[in-house]
């Protein structure tokens, strides 16, 4: 099945976390995997005046499960689908599929073009290429995964393709357990989907289908559950930018024989536990990192620094390589690993120093939706780890995420604790951000001389997911492209100048990450006047009141978008020359709503201008959902309007 958009491990950030997220673009900076959101922006030109087209329509899709008694299976699938745009055309003219090679096969049966005045052109075997996964070229002994890709001839606007593959699933990924996952992206037309399930009568099958027509049929043979769902004529659309997941609101389909998630916590567990066992070696590393530390927290949070800065992350998400980790003195020896073996070579720290902790399964990305059956890999892409002695949720895959800090993707998700502490598993929420522990200081010192040029200084200080933010921005920039990225930003906001970002070692993380800026407006105003001038933004942080709100332009929504609670406030103290003075200053705002509050002030004495705005978003969950929008969107006018005020001189 063609899939719109990132698959549910590219774990964007929410793009209201970032008003210049464009930045980086074209730019020799690299940017680990929380940092893709970024690059939001690239998807605008799919915003186009008119009615919306979708890059492919399919034509047809037919999938065929055939499941046997020990959760062993094959898939076969035949794709038809039309490419409608250029993007199409960029986007679907090869196809790329991702298989484990101790898991399964992957057989590509048949591919073909059709042109658009009706040629067939088989794909030659030359053009279907296998090679290592870009993770397995990283960390080639802790994934086996090859990528299939195959490239389709003469693809043009208004050409068809057709794919044809089969996949043999030879290892359960849990032994004796069946999931599997279909959905179908509402962004793009669908005149006929089917999805056909051949199962051992033995199996007990949990089904979520939502949006499809069908279910359970007679079968011919008694030793076989026949199982059809369909989908026809699904109109595309239009993609919502910076909204969940398109898999949250598709019509998709689950089957699964796990009863509920606490099994598939407990299946989970007794494959993982074996390997977080404490080793004479484990046990060494572990006093070493807590030399003099007694409180078993502090102990915690040494162990915990010393994952996430000295073992390499390598992004191999749970449904490729298994769900198994490597045990946790070869973790030790490669010193890398990806999320389930950070787990595990913390778990089996932790443990050297009888301090309890077990995985939590989540999604790292934009899926927010949870299916009503326990299919493990429907949503959950992630593993992190939870301390139950200490109510701590910790994910060092995140590498400069402070001690009980969570990146913003995973604020607020539902999850599967393995162990709460009692021996159970179960779904629970991760925290939410709130004002207290998201939160964001900035303070401005702006200067205008008599030629009406602006010079500044900024100092930013942050507390949880803000914090974890800067940090992961100065650690994907390379060193020395501050001023080019302080440049980028200020022409991105209307500024014309240049700057510069002062930081501290992002990955040092015993300390509160605290950055300054530095900044030059040339003639910014025309001295003496009369005239005006916007209070200057400068360079800010990067989650700033002016960027909050950038996902609250259109004037309603059909789907949720990430919007958790935060507090940010801004002080800017403008020092005007000699002989100028401010005749008129902006009257302050104070609004108050049922998500949050804005306020901000003016005043003048003498040369100097202090502005403070203070903003709080109080949201009961991790998600705006569509009947809260405008309020919210209403709440977002008013503070944009007020950042839009003049200072009269």
């Amino acid at each position: 099945m063609i899939s719109p958009g990132p698959p549910p491990g590219s774990a964007l950030i929410n793009a209201d976390f970032l008003s210049h997220r464009e930045l980086l673009q074209n730019m020799p900076i690299k940017i680990n995997r929380f940092l893709p959101g970024l690059f939001v922006a690239a998807l605008c030109g799919q915003a186009q005046a008119g009615a919306f087209q979708s890059n492919i329509t399919v034509l047809s899709d037919d999938i065929v499960y055939t499941v046997n008694a020990d959760g062993t299976y094959t898939k076969d699938e035949t794709e038809t689908f039309r490419i409608n745009t250029d993007q199409g055309v960029k986007q679907s003219s090869q196809i790329a599929t991702k298989y484990s090679t101790s898991l399964q096969d992957l057989a590509i049966e048949e591919a073909y073009t059709i042109t658009r005045d009706g040629k067939r052109i088989d794909v030659a075997p030359d053009h279907i290429l296998e090679q290592q996964s870009r993770e397995s070229s990283d960390a080639p002994m802790f994934d086996d995964d090859r990528v299939k890709t195959v490239v389709f001839p003469s693809a043009e606007i208004g050409s068809t393709l057709t794919l044809r593959e089969r996949t043999t699933q030879r290892k359960a990924v849990f032994p004796g357990q069946f999931s599997l996952f279909e959905y179908f992206g509402d962004q793009q037309e669908i005149h006929s989907a089917v999805v056909t399930v051949r199962a051992a009568a033995s199996l007990k099958l949990h089904i979520d289908a939502t949006g499809l027509n069908g279910g359970q049929v007679a079968s011919n043979d008694p030793g076989t559950q026949l199982w059809k769902w369909s989908l026809d004529n699904a109109p595309a659309h239009a993609p919502e930018l910076g909204s969940v997941s398109v898999i949250d609101h598709s019509p998709h389909l689950v089957v699964t024989t796990f009863p509920n998630f606490e099994a598939v916590g407990t299946a989970y567990m007794q494959r993982a536990q074996p390997k977080a066992v404490v080793t004479p070696a484990v046990q060494k590393v572990a006093d070493q990192i807590t030399k003099n530390i007694t409180d078993p927290k502090a102990q915690a949070e040494a162990l915990y620094n010393w994952v996430s800065t000295h073992i390499r992350y390598v992004a191999i998400y749970l449904d490729f390589g298994g769900v198994v980790p490597h045990d946790a003195d070869a973790i030790l020896k490669a010193a890398y690993g990806d999320c389930k073996d950070h787990v595990t070579i913390l778990q089996a720290l932790l443990a050297a120093k009888g301090i309890r902790s077990s995985p939590v399964l989540v999604n790292s990305g934009e899926i927010y939706w949870l299916p009503r059956v326990a299919a493990p890999l429907a949503v959950f892409d992630h593993a992190i780890t939870y301390l139950p002695d200490f109510k701590l949720f910790l994910d060092s895959t995140a590498s400069v995420a402070p001690f009980g800090t969570l990146p913003i993707s995973e604020l607020g998700k539902s999850a599967l604790v393995t162990d709460d502490g009692s021996g159970n598993a179960k779904i629970v929420s991760l925290p939410l951000g709130d004002a207290d522990n998201m939160s964001e200081e900035v303070t401005l010192h702006v200067s205008l001389n008599s030629d009406g040029d602006a010079k500044g200084t900024g100092e930013i200080s942050n507390k949880g997911a803000f914090d974890w933010l800067s940090r992961a921005l100065f650690a994907s920039l390379e060193p020395g492209v501050e001023p080019e990225v302080a440049s980028r930003i200020l022409a991105m906001t209307g500024q014309n100048g240049t700057g510069n970002y002062v930081h501290r070692d992002p990955h040092d993380l015993a300390h509160p990450f605290v950055y300054t800026t530095e900044f030059q407006l040339p003639g910014y105003a025309q001295f003496p006047g009369p005239g005006a001038i916007r209070v200057p933004q400068g360079l800010s942080s990067f989650g700033n009141i002016a960027s909050t709100f950038e996902a609250f332009g259109p004037e309603k929504r059909d789907f949720a978008i990430p919007f958790p609670s935060r507090h940010i406030a801004e002080t800017t103290i403008i020092t005007l020359p000699d002989g100028v003075t401010v005749s008129a200053l902006p009257k302050p705002v104070n609004i108050v709503s049922r998500f949050g509050s804005y306020s901000s002030s003016y005043e003048a004495n003498g040369h100097t201008v202090t502005v403070t705005r203070n903003l709080t978003i109080s949201i009961q969950g991790p998600l705006v959902q569509p009947d809260q929008y405008p309020e919210v969107r209403k709440m977002g006018l008013t503070v944009a309007r007020d950042l839009r005020s003049q200072l009269l001189y």
